[in-house]
């Protein structure tokens, strides 16, 4: 029977900096200062060239643990909220073996993380992909054992990624709490997909509704030149009319060449993000209060997980990633 390392342990030695290490330095002539642009933030859009990838920004850490092999590399792909989202998740990979990579595509381009999701996702795309591309370059690491973790905006960006990337590097891509409002989804995806839901993840749905429903109207949707064709083809802000497909639909309608290719699994005790937080289950309007703000439509706002919850996500992601131990 395949079991894990004690994970309530990993994540407790993440969360309080037991297992954190010191990035790889880079030489400076490997610095790409070239790529830093200056859009504009507009409303809720970005206007202007977006950032590519310097891997000596300020925001990215790249972490390579000792040991004999390469190990495999997780490029984790952030939220809505930046960088923090997805750190506590990528030091729990570390702790378990794997080559880290994490960045905040915000703080790349001087925007605020407060834009809609399409420009977020648009952000976190380009910078994920030339992440990728320089990690084919690196010694320290497997460069045939490459995953992505996404959360949120950056689990539909990795979706995205799974279109593009070459099965020969790209081993699997696994995406939490992924939405279609935003750049859509594409139409083929090349590498394994694992999406993990939250059975209290209602973020962005409406009350009553779960995440994995979302169908919000086409306006919503933004056709990114960058992204892979996809279902912003024809329902985005160019072809406003009808609703998106949910993800469950859009799961259906995706080419692969195999179908288990593409898995969605659902977890207990988990709302949206398992490790952004505890369990903690509210609507937009309660969470807004919290803060000292108000929001105009009310929709389910639950976040975090239980340390089961936390445990399943982590114990799935490690099964995924081939990085599980026996005892």
């Amino acid at each position: 029977m395949m079991i894990f390392k004690p994970l309530l342990w990993v994540f407790f030695a993440a969360a309080t900096g037991a297992a954190s290490a010191q990035s790889v330095a880079l030489d400076p002539g490997e610095c790409k200062p070239e790529k830093i642009k200056r859009p504009t933030v507009v409303g809720i859009s970005v206007q202007g060239e977006l950032s590519g990838f310097d891997p000596c920004h300020a925001s990215v850490s790249f972490k390579v643990p000792t040991g004999s092999k390469k190990p495999p590399l997780v490029i984790a792909v952030h939220g809505g909220g930046g960088r923090v989202d997805a750190e506590t998740i990528t030091n729990a990979f570390y702790a378990n073996g794997m080559a880290t990579l994490i960045f905040d595509a915000y703080k790349h381009n001087s925007v605020p993380p407060r834009t809609g999701n399409a420009y977020r996702q648009m952000m976190l795309y380009k910078v994920a992909l030339q992440v990728y591309q320089w990690a084919l370059t690196r010694p320290e690491v497997d460069v045939e054992r490459i995953y992505f973790y996404g959360i949120s905006n950056g689990a539909s960006v990795v979706i995205n990624l799974a279109s593009v990337v070459d099965p020969k590097h790209v081993r699997g891509v696994f995406s939490e709490a992924p939405t279609p409002v935003g750049i859509g989804y594409p139409w083929e995806i090349r590498v394994p997909v694992l999406i993990a839901f939250g059975k209290e993840d209602d973020l962005g749905a409406r009350v009553g509704q779960r995440r994995w429903m979302i169908s919000d109207p086409c306006r919503f949707t933004v056709k990114s030149s960058d992204a892979p064709s996809g279902t912003a083809d024809q329902c985005s802000q160019s072809n406003p009319s009808g609703t998106m497909l949910t993800t469950l639909q859009w799961a259906e309608k995706v080419k692969t060449s195999d179908k288990s290719k593409l898995e969605i699994q659902y977890f207990e005790e988990v709302a949206h993000g398992a490790f952004l937080g505890p369990l903690k289950i509210q609507t937009a309007q309660q969470f807004a209060a919290s803060k000292g703000f108000q929001m105009p439509a009310d929709m389910g706002w639950s976040e975090g997980g239980s340390p089961a919850g936390q445990q399943a996500v982590l114990s799935a992601a490690l099964k995924f990633f081939g990085v599980s131990k026996q005892e």
